[in-house]
């Protein structure tokens, strides 16, 4: 195991949604875009991917999180709807660490239409960042997990994904990331874009630490331009690791999440702006 886990959290921890595609408060915006807040008991607050614009800050400030505060940000992949605010924030005199890995400031472009072809990447200017190859233990009880291997035959959401204009040269996302919280409830994953799949990501936690019993999988799970046969597959290993609350957003898509909501005997919760969890 490459993670030693020591302890958890005795007090609850709390996830608030910054930012996400749809807002579950009528008093905060929305966008393409993600970024969350944790507030850890006695150790302070980190955030979880900066939005495509300064919205993330705003949104907090109307939720009284002031995210220029942090103690430092890690970000689950380099994609502009994850990175757009990076500006913002250090405008806003942020002065923590940027965790990110190495391939997060690559050049890199998605599928637009039918022929062309638009520019994904990390859209600011160069933070001074701790780099992260494999993982890192940012906080008490707080880890960051990247470079996750992708198993024959199981879903990853990098189709339509490129590391040229021309479109020739796949990109396989390898900077893809997710958070690994050790709360009052339980081990919580909490996910970006999880552009590896669910089930990539959850094996690989498995071997790391040995965990094999997720209390909760909060973020976005990449399912919206999947299908059933996905979905079910994802269904599966969240039952797998007998996990008891599933927070799905931003690219779970709509019909990813009604899907689960009907399937999964655990909880299922929307998310969006404005959304608080406590664990």
């Amino acid at each position: 195991m490459a993670i030693e886990i020591t302890g958890q959290y005795t007090e609850p921890c709390k996830i608030s949604v910054l930012c996400d595609n749809e807002s579950l408060n009528d008093n905060l915006g929305s966008e393409w875009g993600f970024s969350m807040a944790l507030e850890l008991p006695g150790n302070g607050l980190w955030l979880w991917d900066c939005g495509a614009s300064p919205l993330f800050l705003k949104n907090g400030t109307d939720m009284g999180i002031k995210a220029a505060d942090a103690k430092g940000i890690a970000l689950s992949h380099g994609h502009w709807d994850h990175t757009g605010g990076m500006d913002a924030l250090m405008e806003a005199d942020f002065m923590g660490p940027v965790y990110a890995h190495p391939d997060f400031a690559n050049k890199r472009y998605s599928s637009r239409g039918k022929d062309g072809s638009g520019d994904a990447s990390f859209p600011c200017e160069y933070p001074g960042t701790i780099i992260v190859r494999d993982d890192s233990e940012l906080d008490d009880g707080l880890f960051m997990i990247t470079e996750i291997p992708r198993r024959e035959g199981l879903f990853e959401a990098t189709q339509g994904l490129f590391l040229n204009p021309e479109k020739t040269q796949p990109d396989p996302v390898r900077d893809d990331a997710f958070l690994l919280l050790m709360s009052n409830s339980g081990p919580i994953v909490v996910l970006g874009c999880c552009h590896s799949g669910l089930a990539n990501s959850l094996y690989h936690l498995r071997d790391l630490t040995g965990i094999d019993s997720v209390h909760a999988i909060v973020g976005g799970l990449h399912l919206y331009k999947t299908d059933e046969t996905e979905f079910e597959n994802t269904a599966k290993v969240i039952e797998e690791f007998k996990v008891r609350t599933v927070a799905a957003g931003h690219c779970t898509g709509k019909e990813g999440f009604e899907f689960l909501k009907q399937r999964l005997s655990c909880e299922v919760l929307p998310m969006g702006s404005g959304s608080v969890y406590e664990f």
